[in-house]
């Protein structure tokens, strides 16, 4: 059963209120702030000073005691509750943060390391830093994971034009939909070591935000592509109930395009990221060989 949400009507735009509302439905145990973005709208006028409302979103992990908390329930009462600032959530139950403490999972070790501390429990003392996994192994298994993405996506987009090409309309849409999906699944182990379990794009266009506005702005940057994105959403949802489905005035082409372009765009972004990791690992390299030598 999903907790009431309370929305919260004041002007001011502070994340405290939303925390205390969160705090009182799910009971959690931590709540790290992992990023805050800040952007505001450009107008090109002459009749204001180009600048538009500041916006703010806020991205937030919540560890919970009770793994019946789910992420989905979690975020959908932040939705409701507050509209502005937007805030993004990721769940994890304190269980599975356990298990994980003994792989060294680069994510997690983040969240608890650098993140910022919002809320803790009564009684509950600050997490212990985590220790991160060598730097060297974390950039090998960041690029076969994106390899390995990179190849489901890239067959995905092979099938996808072929049933455009065969007159399936439908079928391609769906395939477009399973292409994007593993471009952003994708881009998210390779910059956050994370691999969320959402199949939900804007969601995960919302996370890749957090290292990105590129992957957000390429779907949501203006009406024509967003509408796109919720026609592609749409139709994958019904792929199996409708194969009518319409794409109303827009070509098949014009979704081929834009996915296309989505998985060069990811592929380029995880390129320069390998290289900054790589550097960073060639660095520790030359640290190591001078303590050697020194």
């Amino acid at each position: 059963m999903t907790p009431k949400s309370t929305h919260l009507t004041g002007k001011r735009k502070s994340l405290k209120p939303l925390i205390e509302a969160m705090v009182q439905a799910f009971a959690p145990l931590y709540i790290y702030q992992i990023a805050k973005k800040i952007h505001q709208e450009k107008i090109k006028s002459v009749f204001c000073d180009g600048k538009g409302e500041r916006q703010c979103t806020y991205y937030l992990f919540m560890i919970v005691g009770d793994s019946a908390v789910r992420e989905n329930l979690v975020q959908e009462f932040a939705d409701q509750t507050c509209l502005d600032p937007r805030v993004v959530i990721r769940v994890c139950p304190k269980e599975v943060l356990l298990q994980n403490v003994h792989h060294r999972n680069a994510y997690l070790a983040r969240v608890i390391n650098e993140g910022k501390l919002r809320y803790a429990a009564p009684g509950m003392e600050r997490l212990n830093d985590l220790q991160l996994p060598n730097l060297k192994k974390r950039l090998g298994r960041v690029i076969v994971h994106w390899r390995k993405r990179k190849e489901m996506a890239d067959s995905f987009f092979t099938a996808a034009d072929q049933a455009i090409e065969a007159g399936q309309e439908h079928v391609g849409l769906f395939l477009l939909h399973h292409v994007t999906e593993q471009a952003c699944l994708g881009l998210i182990y390779s910059f956050m070591d994370d691999q969320p379990d959402c199949r939900d794009l804007e969601r995960l266009l919302q996370i890749c935000a957090c290292f990105s506005n590129r992957p957000y702005r390429h779907f949501l940057g203006c009406a024509q592509t967003e509408e796109l994105l919720k026609i592609m959403v749409k139709g994958y949802h019904q792929a199996h109930q409708d194969e009518r489905f319409s794409l109303g005035n827009h070509s098949i082409y014009r979704f081929l395009e834009l996915v296309e372009s989505f998985l060069k765009l990811a592929n380029t972004l995880c390129q320069d990221r390998f290289a900054v990791l790589q550097s960073e690992v060639d660095q520790v390299k030359v640290l190591k060989e001078g303590t050697v030598h020194g």
